[in-house]
């Protein structure tokens, strides 16, 4: 009788600690869902592939000079609420509103902030908007600002 009690001591015990060590690489222990936005995610991805240049619409606009829109994988993520969850491991299409090209004062003449650019390869960490469009092959996602990994 006392092997089997010790023997279920250790095996709730193992289970306990095994359970609340377990977590999944894909969540980021720093932030919480409440730090982010609704609406919204905070990301890390990774640059897979960059659309060329097509934003003929609107000639004056960064679009038209420099590439905006790309595929991303995605390897994290945290939501906001109202925001739809990401395959990990996925490519998705993001459409970067201050383009995938270094900023300069060309493109963005009263700009303050600064960003190195990406290219294929590339890591990145960024907040991303989820945005509902009529036209469906507009990217779904889009992102403000970012951080180079």
């Amino acid at each position: 009788m006392h092997m089997r009690k010790t023997l279920f001591t250790i095996l709730v015990t193992s289970l306990s600690i095994l359970l609340l060590n377990c977590s999944s690489p894909k969540e980021n222990k720093t932030l919480s869902n409440s730090d982010i936005s609704p609406g919204t995610a905070k990301i890390v991805g990774t640059i897979t592939e960059i659309d060329p240049v097509t934003d003929t619409g609107n000639l004056s606009g960064p679009c038209s000079k420099a590439p905006c829109i790309a595929l991303v994988k995605v390897t994290s993520a945290i939501y906001g609420s109202a925001f739809p969850q990401f395959t990990f491991g996925k490519e998705v299409r993001i459409k970067f509103l201050f383009t995938l090209k270094k900023t300069t004062k060309e493109l963005f003449p009263n700009m303050e902030e600064e960003y190195p650019g990406l290219k294929v390869g590339d890591e990145f960490t960024a907040t991303v908007a989820h945005v509902e469009n009529i036209d469906e092959t507009a990217p779904k996602f889009q992102i403000y600002g970012y951080e180079k990994n």
